[in-house]
């Protein structure tokens, strides 16, 4: 099983990267000895330029979907 060397997390097979700490697994648990390696600051700023893409789109699909029941709710009330 892999494991987080920084936080101790145990992931399942096929995961490479920590979810939490974003930096390889290695393949046996975590015992204080480990090295963690520096984080790449390019590769941070894209990571966090992502998210805050990824944040900004769940907005507007939340947006879109209450703007498309607010439509649906207007239009049955002109039909009832």
């Amino acid at each position: 099983m892999p494991w987080c060397p920084k936080c101790g997390a145990e992931f399942r097979p096929g995961f490479t990267e920590c979810n939490t700490c974003h930096i390889p697994l290695i393949d046996h648990k975590p015992d204080g000895t480990e090295t963690i390696p520096a984080p790449d600051p390019a590769e941070e700023r894209a990571r966090r330029r992502d998210r805050r893409r990824q944040r900004a789109l769940r907005v507007l699909q939340t947006l879109i979907v209450i703007l498309l029941a607010l439509a649906a709710v207007f239009l049955l009330q002109g039909n009832g």
